[in-house]
C-alpha cells in the first residue's frame, strides 16, 4: 500500500509537469536569454595584485621604547592603503611617471625621489580617486605583515598601473608620516631648548644683582641646576631622534599584468537564467495548477481524493439528439467494450454489497451522466440481468428522446400514484432484458414528488422486478433533486469530465450524496468521444 501511495503521490506531481510543459520551456529560454544579456552588460574586469610588506616605522638605535611603542597595526593599515589620499597620491605618481615615459609609465623607478617629491605637489582629481577606491581591495594573509593590494579595471594595463602606484603611494605616505613626527618631535624639542637657554641668561642676571644675600643666591642656583638638567636631556633626546631611521616597509612583489578577466564564466549567466527560469517555470505551473481547480487527470486526481475510479468510458460530444448518434454503444465497438469493464466494476461492487440499486448523476453536466446511465444499464442487460433505466431527471428529461419513447407516462406518474409502475415501463426490442421507465408527465415541483412516499415505493417495487436498478439522474449541485433520490437508493455513482469537472464540484457532490445516507460507490470518468 505504501509503494502504491508513492506511485500516486509521484503521478500526482508529474501530471502538472505534462499539462503545462510549454510554460516551463518557456521560461527556461527566457530565464537562459535574459542572464546572457545581463552577463554581457556587465562590463569585463582585469585584476592586478601587488604584495606590500609593513614594518614598524620608526626605529630608534639608542631608545628602546620609541621602536616598542610602534607596532603595525595591519587592520589600521588595511584602511590607509585604501583612503583617499593614498589614491590620490598614486593617481599623482602615474601622472608624473606617464609624462616620464608616454604609454609605459611603469617603466620608470616609481621610487625615484625627484618623482615623488614632484608626485607630493600635484593635486589629483578627487572624483577620480573615489571611483578608483572602489575598485580596490586589501587584505592580509592570516600571521603576517603583508598587505595584499588587489585593484581591478576594465584594462589589464589600468589595473596593473594602478596596484603598482597604490602600493609605492601607500609606503611614500607611511614615510611621510614617519618623517612628519619626528620633525615635529625635533621642532618642539629644539623650541623648548631655546627657551630654557634664555632662561638661563636670566638666571645669570639676577644672580648679579643678589649680592652677598646668601638664601636668594642658593634658591637662584637650585633653579639653574633644574634647567641644565632639562637641557641636557633635550640634548639626549634630539641625539636619539637623529638617529631614528624611518622604513615603511618594501613591495614585495610588483603588480603583473593580468591574463585574464575576472569573474564569472561567459556561459554561467545562460546557464544560471535558465536554471532560475526553469525553477520559476515550475513554481508557476506548480502555482497555476493549484489555482486552476478543474480535474486534468482525474485517474491521478480522484484516486488522491480517496475516491474509487470505476473505470474511464467515451461520451459523445454535445447534447444527444435523435438520429445523429446511436443511442448505446455498439456491443463490440471499442466503446461498448469500456462500459462493458465498469459496469462489471460497478456490478460486482454493489454485489459485494448486496444492493441492486444505484444512482448516476454528474456535478453539472446532465448529458455525459445520461450517457453513462443508459450505456451501463445496457452492459447490465446484455450481460444478462434484468435491468431497469429510471429517467429521474424530471426537470429536462432527455432519457426518452435517447431512445425514441413515449414521455406521456414515467416515473412522475408513478410516484404521484396515476399508475402503477407496470403500466409506466417501455421495453427495447434491442436488448430484451433492458427496461426503461422515462421522466413522464411534466410536475411544477418535483422536490415534492421525490420527497414523497411514492419514491420508497417505488424503489421496492422495482427491486422485487429486477437484478439491477439505474436511476438516471439530474446533476447534484444544480439542483436538489439528486440527493433527494440518493437517500433511498442503496448506492451512488459519480460522473466526471477531465477538464469540466472540479475537485471542488466533485468533494461537494460526494458530501451531499453522503450526508443523505448515500454510499458513493466510486467515480465514473467520461472522456469526450465517439460511443459507437
Amino acid at each position: 500500500m505504501a509503494d502504491s501511495d508513492a506511485v500516486l503521490d509521484l503521478a500526482e506531481y508529474l501530471a502538472p509537469l505534462k499539462r503545462w510543459w510549454p510554460i516551463i520551456v518557456v521560461a527556461t529560454v527566457v530565464g537562459a536569454v535574459v542572464g546572457f544579456f545581463v552577463l554581457s552588460l556587465q562590463s569585463s574586469e582585469y585584476e592586478a595584485e601587488a604584495q606590500v610588506e609593513v614594518r614598524p616605522l620608526v626605529i630608534a638605535g639608542d631608545d628602546p621604547n620609541l621602536d616598542a611603542s610602534r607596532q603595525v597595526d595591519l587592520e589600521t593599515e588595511q584602511i590607509i592603503a585604501s583612503s583617499q589620499r593614498v589614491v590620490e597620491r598614486a593617481l599623482a605618481l602615474l601622472e608624473v611617471a606617464e609624462e616620464l615615459s608616454p604609454g609605459n609609465p611603469l617603466g620608470v623607478d616609481l621610487d625615484n625621489p625627484d618623482i615623488e617629491l614632484e608626485a607630493a605637489s600635484r593635486p589629483a582629481d578627487p572624483d577620480q580617486a573615489r571611483q578608483i577606491i572602489e575598485q580596490i581591495e586589501i587584505t592580509s594573509p592570516n600571521d603576517s605583515q603583508i598587505l595584499v593590494i588587489t585593484v581591478s579595471g576594465a584594462r589589464a594595463e589600468r589595473a596593473q598601473q594602478l596596484a603598482q602606484a597604490t602600493a609605492h603611494a601607500y609606503l611614500d605616505f607611511r614615510r611621510d608620516e614617519g618623517l612628519s613626527a619626528t620633525n615635529i618631535a625635533r621642532d618642539q624639542l629644539i623650541n623648548r631648548e631655546i627657551e630654557l637657554l634664555a632662561e638661563l641668561d636670566e638666571l645669570a642676571s639676577e644672580f648679579g644683582a643678589a649680592g652677598d644675600n646668601e638664601t636668594r643666591t642658593r634658591s637662584l642656583s637650585y633653579r639653574e641646576i633644574s634647567k641644565r638638567e632639562e637641557l641636557a636631556g633635550i640634548g639626549a633626546k634630539l641625539a636619539n631622534i637623529d638617529s631614528i631611521s624611518i622604513d615603511p616597509g618594501e613591495v614585495l612583489n610588483d603588480a603583473g599584468l593580468p591574463t585574464g578577466t575576472s569573474g564569472v564564466p561567459g556561459l554561467a549567466g545562460p546557464i544560471l537564467g535558465g536554471l532560475l527560469g526553469l525553477i520559476a517555470g515550475l513554481a508557476g505551473v506548480f502555482l497555476l495548477d493549484r489555482r486552476d481547480d478543474r480535474l486534468r487527470s482525474p485517474s491521478v486526481e480522484l484516486a488522491g481524493m480517496g475516491m474509487q475510479v470505476l473505470g474511464t468510458v467515451p461520451v459523445g460530444v454535445g447534447r444527444f439528439k435523435p438520429g445523429r448518434e446511436s443511442a448505446i454503444a455498439s456491443l463490440n465497438s471499442p466503446a461498448g467494450e469500456a462500459y462493458r469493464r465498469v459496469q462489471g466494476s460497478l456490478t460486482f461492487n454493489l454485489d459485494q454489497l448486496d444492493k441492486s440499486t444505484v444512482l448516476v448523476a454528474g456535478p453539472n453536466n446532465p448529458h455525459s451522466s445520461s450517457t453513462v446511465a443508459a450505456n451501463l444499464a445496457a452492459a447490465a442487460a446484455r450481460a444478462g440481468r434484468r435491468t431497469l433505466l429510471v429517467g429521474a431527471d424530471l426537470r429536462r428529461p432527455s432519457l426518452h428522446e435517447r431512445f425514441a419513447l413515449d414521455n406521456s407516462v414515467g416515473l412522475s406518474d408513478v410516484l404521484s400514484g396515476r399508475v402503477p409502475i407496470s403500466q409506466a415501463i417501455q421495453t427495447l426490442p434491442d436488448v430484451p432484458k433492458l427496461q426503461i421507465l422515462p421522466a413522464g408527465s411534466p410536475v411544477d415541483a418535483p422536490s415534492r414528488l421525490l420527497q414523497g412516499d411514492g419514491l420508497g415505493r417505488m424503489i421496492s417495487a422495482a427491486r422485487a422486478e429486477f437484478d439491477l436498478v439505474v436511476f438516471e439522474a439530474p446533476p447534484v449541485l444544480q439542483v436538489a433533486d439528486a440527493v433527494d433520490l440518493a437517500r433511498l437508493i442503496e448506492g451512488a455513482v459519480l460522473v466526471v469530465e477531465p477538464n469540466r469537472a472540479t475537485r471542488s464540484g466533485v468533494a461537494d457532490s460526494v458530501e451531499q450524496l453522503r450526508l443523505v445516507g448515500a454510499d458513493v460507490i466510486g467515480t465514473i470518468v467520461a472522456a469526450s468521444g465517439s460511443e459507437s
